[in-house]
């Protein structure tokens, strides 16, 4: 093997410093819109479906949550920090029309955890990691966009379903 010239080592250090810094970016958005939610967020409440479901509370109990809500058309989502445990992130997309939930559990750093499904008064049926893929991309895009912008005016928070 031949040996690297200094200008392919330099290169090389250049593209791994740009991709650590992509990757930093790309997470920081959920500390980011974390922090927005705790400052200024509304106190809302999980419903119990997806508290139990993502194991926060048992029976009938919701989940006290600061939450940050963004509305389009049908569309309703929003962006939840647990108040008992600031690392419990969950987003939920909602169509307003059908009432069909995805809500997704994610790490502070943004990664999934846990997804589920469910119409309202259903319980929620647990997502595979491939099944959330597609959904979380969007919401991960849609969230992270939000995150670049200073905080909206908050809106008043949906009722739990």
């Amino acid at each position: 093997m031949r040996p690297h010239s200094p200008l392919t080592q330099a290169m090389t250090l250049i593209a791994g410093v740009a991709l650590i810094a992509c990757l930093e970016a790309a997470t920081d958005w959920a500390q980011t819109l974390a922090q927005q939610a705790l400052d200024s967020g509304f106190l809302s409440r999980l419903p119990p479906t997806v508290s139990v479901a993502f194991g926060f509370a048992k029976g009938g109990e919701g989940t006290e949550v600061r939450q940050l809500l963004a509305k389009d058309g049908q569309v309703v989502r929003t962006f939840n920090v647990s108040v008992a445990n600031h690392a419990d992130l969950v987003i939920f997309n909602v169509n307003a029309k059908t009432a069909a939930t995805v809500a997704y559990l994610l790490t502070p750093a943004g990664q999934l955890r846990k997804a589920v499904s469910y119409q309202a008064g259903k319980e929620a049926k647990e997502l595979s990691a491939a099944d959330a893929k597609s959904g979380l991309s969007r919401e991960r895009h849609f969230w992270s966009g939000r995150a670049g912008k200073s905080p909206a005016a908050p809106q008043a928070p949906t009722p739990a379903k």
